[in-house]
């Protein structure tokens, strides 16, 4: 066998070892199950609590009827001079469901019952808009009157930049956010594994021991490799929890057809394959950083993996001006464009080449990473039990033979 043949089986190996590592299907399988046991649990309480009776009889100090539907709840009401005992009795009384009450001094209704229940919350409603309808017929307003008191005021927003999208689909915009969100929470699992894998097993002196067969690259390789299939994996998964919740509220709970009309599915493609690559980016600066740490609990170097996060949270701010010089520069910036230039996409019209050299740019600062992240990785294990400082580490990655 070649030693190229023999290096591939190698990281292969690796990647297959730290995959399988974290990722175990059995548990996968009870996690979906338990949550699908959760939301039938939900709905059971859900449909015992919202079932509602076909009519509810309710006593009142003054005439009143509320004007429903022939397939809703009926509601009936029954005058009273003097609700004092209805109210005493109500949770022993099996005629009244409730009480309403009007304070002719201050003209409030206040509505009166033994326990919380869904058909409250209906009538309350139902109220509202009827004494309200009440209150404005009274006024003896004109119908233009009574349209100018109801209806809201809405401020349109005109931009006359013609590289802008239609602003009325915001489908592109909500699916680069949905795809950052999913990112965001890769990239903590990344950090967190990461973080323990390499500090853990330098302090246990099992690379060590590993390297003695390997090469430094071959075994960071793997470990990337590894952990951004990882990363991916749990961003199907979250999407798919996602989906299933959205599937069975609305369609299970709420009875409506499931509408995904604000997923930009022509722009998918491109949104997750930015993600895979600053998954990647981040990973290995990841890996980078806690090569150098010897000690986890005492490193002061710990706060430097949170770096990664930083260009997520920046993509949120430039979407207000995705023309201007400094979001088009960190659109094309390898460490910030896998967060930048998915928003800046879901805003401007481009042309393909520029996501296209966007992410190129991306997939080569990779490269290089990874390379930087082994020959630090390789120093820090010459350096055990020694901490390297920042300016260590940093000659380390422009030196081959750290």
């Amino acid at each position: 066998m070649s030693k190229s043949a023999l290096t591939q089986q190698q990281l292969w190996t690796v990647a297959k070892w730290e995959f399988l590592h974290f990722f175990k299907l059995k548990q996968e399988i009870i996690s979906k199950l338990i949550m699908l046991a959760i939301a039938g649990v939900i709905y059971l309480f859900a449909t015992a609590s919202n079932q509602l009776e076909d009519s509810y009889h309710l006593a009142s100090n003054q005439p009143f009827s509320i004007k429903t539907e022939p397939t809703a709840t009926q509601f009936k009401f029954t005058k009273h001079d003097d609700l004092t005992a209805i109210i005493a009795n109500l949770a022993e009384d099996t005629e009244y469901d409730g009480v309403l009450e009007f304070d002719q001094a201050t003209h409030t209704y206040t509505l009166i019952t033994a326990v919380k229940s869904a058909w409250q919350t209906s009538l309350q409603s139902l109220l509202t808009a009827q004494l309200q309808q009440t209150q404005f017929d009274s006024l003896g307003l004109s119908e233009q009157q009574l349209l100018g008191l109801t209806k809201n005021i809405a401020i349109e927003h005109k931009v006359l930049d013609e590289l802008l999208k239609n602003q009325a689909d915001r489908s592109q915009t909500y699916t680069a956010f949905g795809v950052l969100i999913l990112l965001f929470v890769a990239m903590f699992g990344v950090f967190g594994q990461l973080f323990v894998s390499i500090t853990g097993e330098k302090q246990n002196r099992v690379t060590e021991q590993l390297l003695a067969t390997m090469t430094a690259q071959t075994w960071i390789d793997g470990k990337l490799l590894g952990q951004i299939l990882l990363a991916v994996k749990t961003m199907l998964s979250t999407l798919l929890s996602i989906v299933l919740s959205m599937l069975f509220f609305t369609v299970v709970i709420k009875q409506q057809a499931l509408d995904l009309h604000f997923v930009n599915w022509a722009l998918l493609p491109w949104f997750f394959a930015f993600a895979i690559a600053g998954l990647s980016i981040c990973a290995a600066f990841m890996a980078a950083v806690a090569a150098g740490i010897d000690d986890p609990n005492h490193s002061s170097k710990s706060a430097l993996m949170m770096l990664p996060l930083a260009p997520i949270a920046i993509a949120f701010f430039v979407i207000e001006s995705p023309n201007s010089i400094l979001t088009i520069a960190l659109s094309y910036l390898p460490i910030t464009a896998f967060a930048v230039m998915p928003v800046r996409m879901s805003v401007v019209e481009l042309s393909f080449w520029q996501p296209l050299l966007s992410l190129l740019l991306s997939i080569i600062c990779f490269y290089y990473l990874r390379i930087f992240a082994a020959r630090t990785f390789k120093m820090g294990m010459n350096m055990y039990a020694k901490e390297p400082s920042l300016k260590v580490m940093w000659q380390s990655i422009f030196n081959s033979k750290a």
